[in-house]
């Protein structure tokens, strides 16, 4: 998104807080917290990839002959989320990163991110918190037809040094965090690549919008901060009015959405995901106090809505600048008119140091 170009880079640096509110995760043997399980499904908005590899392989993952995603996938979208809204640790070791946003280095002090999804020390006698959330694979319930794309299943393009600067500083600083906006143009096609790139670019054979995955989330031993915080990343936001600086029209309305996969510079991968049902079952000492079974509590329709709202309200109320910025990134709006592409080679070499548009 160079300043007077008419086109958007695909991605933008987003900026974050500080690692907050470091504790020791509940553990499994411990029956405190919440615990229970989410019916979940996701609905692909544009093109969707996901393959066995990066080395070649141009079919879609399958699993008894049928389309799949892995719970792998799913959870390390959403941790990367969490991450984002709930102020955590950059998870991945680089010298580089300041050490308010470094990893968490102890599983007895660890942000909320690493208590939710797990963590793993670093050296002799390291040990491992597996996490408190389990998340199933993606199995497809309602499909549909597929297309040849031509994408990259790697890099996309040079590096440019502006696009990769903190909005706050204009410095490489590593306080700041990578999104893609949605391409809600791409219905049925990519990002036309450019000669330099196209020579480096796969046929993949992508599911065309439309198809539902089902898949269950289960979680235990949560406390309801980290609960709300699970349940916001998974729902994120159905009314949104956001304004950007640099648009011809500025108001840009619309519900927040997901991306998994490959090609989500091109265009691929935008999802929306709904929680259809959550129980929540017993986890006190209560348990083991009687022998009368335990009813599990089920939450549907009018119920979950309201349980929904309540739980995500502090994150929908949130004006900080990190949350401002997340919203206009992941912003769905199906009248949205900008041209989001990659620079061409030349004009990387020709514009090293070419300032970025406003959002």
């Amino acid at each position: 998104m160079p300043k007077e170009e008419l086109f958007w880079n695909p991605y933008r640096l987003i900026p974050v807080e500080k690692v907050h509110d470091k504790k020791p995760p509940l553990s499994h043997e411990v029956f405190k917290g919440k615990s229970g399980t989410f019916k979940c499904t996701l609905k692909n908005l544009t093109p969707l990839f996901i393959g066995k590899n990066r080395n070649n392989e141009k079919n879609f993952l399958t699993k008894n002959g049928s389309p799949v995603i892995p719970g792998t996938s799913l959870k390390g979208m959403f941790r990367s989320l969490a991450e984002i809204v709930g102020k955590g640790c950059f998870c991945v070791d680089n010298e580089d990163v300041p050490e308010e946003y470094a990893r968490c280095k102890r599983i007895n002090q660890l942000c909320a991110p690493c208590r939710i999804f797990g963590m793993m020390e670093k050296g002799k006698n390291a040990k491992v918190h597996k996490g408190n959330v389990s998340i199933g694979d993606g199995d497809l319930l309602v499909g549909g037809d597929t297309v040849e794309l031509q994408i990259l299943l790697a890099n996309c393009g040079t590096r440019h040094e502006p696009f990769y600067l903190s909005q706050n500083t204009g410095e490489l600083d590593w306080k700041s965090r990578k999104l893609y906006f949605h391409q809600p143009k791409r219905k049925k096609d990519v990002l036309l690549l450019s000669d330099y790139l196209r020579k480096r670019a796969l046929p993949i054979k992508a599911l065309l919008p439309g198809h539902v995955f089902t898949f269950d989330i289960q979680f235990s031993n949560l406390s309801q901060e980290e609960l709300n915080l699970l349940i916001y990343v998974i729902a994120l936001e159905d009314n949104v009015e956001i304004q950007l600086a640099a648009l011809e029209i500025d108001t840009l309305r619309g519900p927040l959405r997901h991306k998994i996969g490959h090609g989500k510079p091109l265009g691929l991968g935008s999802c929306e995901i709904s929680i259809n049902e959550i129980t929540f079952v017993d986890t006190s000492s209560n348990r083991f106090k009687s022998l009368a079974i335990k009813e599990n509590q089920v939450l549907k329709n009018e119920e979950l809505k309201k349980e929904i709202e309540q739980r995500t309200k502090k994150y929908r109320d949130d004006q900080s600048l990190t949350m401002r910025q997340f919203r206009k990134m992941m912003i769905w709006d199906e009248n949205d008119p900008r041209d989001f592409r990659y620079p061409d080679h030349e004009w990387f070499k020709k514009n090293s140091q070419r300032e970025l548009k406003v959002i």
